[in-house]
């Protein structure tokens, strides 16, 4: 029984000088203010319970305020009170600055990286750009070289080493108004090639047109209409059409120049000479008919007779 009591006692002494302990760190505390030194923290208070070093200028020390709920639990910040100390002074008493230091120091050290990272691309960079020099100036002496012999009538050619020359030198005057005079006469020989092809092929399509002539006048000498009226062509060839026109219902129907329009293979309305006589005024059964004249260099395609008596008759020549 003794014993027991001994133990009690004993223990009610531990706790008593636990609290004491911590009841002094609280004291001590409430003598630190905002701008106090590191080592007068430290004189006051004493060596801090739990220590979190976020850089060399960056530290939070912690002092136990609060008991631990049994001697072995261990202590914890949550038990404590913080002090956080930035370049050697107090800046915060009670806020645990260690989560938002350390993502500060975090960033810190990216940018630290960051700028180193960019300092070594500035060097390579600077380097690249003077390897590149060099051997855009070696580029540009050998294009020079193979430019030189190049006679202007090569229009295309030169236009191609002088836009690889205005590409390696951007600023170059002289192979600014080379790129501009050899795109000008590019076009203008493109310009001079196409019309001759347009050309050959309008004088290929006269010919494949005056060889057909004698199986087109087959088809074209057949009258061919809508009940009212019915025309028939013979093409005479150079630019010449004979026409008729035939009344085929029974009634009066005229004709006239007027009435006549000669389209072209771009579906365009030709100009055409038409012969007074298609001007005549027609009994049933009986016909109209006259030269039609046209430029022999361009095909048609179709002619259309059309008024209000007889409606619209179309003759093609395909």
């Amino acid at each position: 029984m003794r014993f027991k009591l001994i133990v009690f006692i004993a223990f009610f002494a531990l706790v008593g000088c636990a609290h004491l302990e911590v009841d002094q760190k609280s004291e001590s505390l409430s003598l630190i203010n905002r701008g106090d030194s590191q080592v007068d923290v430290f004189r006051i208070v004493g060596e801090p319970d739990i220590r979190h070093d976020i850089s060399k200028k960056r530290l939070i020390v912690f002092y136990q305020t609060q008991s631990k709920p049994s001697d072995d639990a261990p202590l914890t910040t949550d038990l404590c009170t913080p002090v956080a100390i930035e370049n050697g002074k107090v800046v915060a008493i009670g806020e645990d600055l260690t989560e938002q230091w350390t993502r500060e120091e975090e960033a810190k050290q990216k940018q630290v990286e960051m700028a180193s990272r960019q300092r070594q691309m500035h060097e390579d960079a600077r380097a690249a750009r003077q390897i590149a020099k060099a051997k855009r100036q070696e580029e540009i002496r050998a294009l020079e070289e193979k430019v030189k012999p190049v006679p202007a009538s090569n229009a295309a050619l030169n236009l191609k080493l002088y836009r690889q020359l205005r590409e390696l030198d951007p600023l170059n005057a002289r192979y600014q108004q080379k790129v501009t005079f050899y795109e000008a006469r590019l076009a203008q020989q493109e310009k001079t090639r196409e019309q001759r092809e347009r050309k050959r092929e309008k004088a290929r399509q006269l010919a494949d047109w005056e060889k057909g002539r004698e199986d087109r006048n087959v088809k074209l000498r057949q009258y061919s209409g809508n009940g009212i009226a019915e025309m028939a062509i013979h093409d005479m060839g150079s630019g010449s059409l004979y026409v008729w026109v035939k009344n085929v219902s029974r009634q009066i129907i005229t004709t006239h120049p007027d009435y006549f329009t000669l389209i072209d293979t771009d579906s365009n309305e030709m100009q055409c000479n038409i012969s007074a006589s298609l001007d005549s005024v027609l009994e049933p059964g009986s016909i109209s008919h006259g030269r039609i004249e046209y430029d022999e260099t361009i095909i048609p395609k179709e002619l259309i007779f059309e008024n209000r008596e007889s409606g619209r008759i179309s003759k093609p020549f395909d």
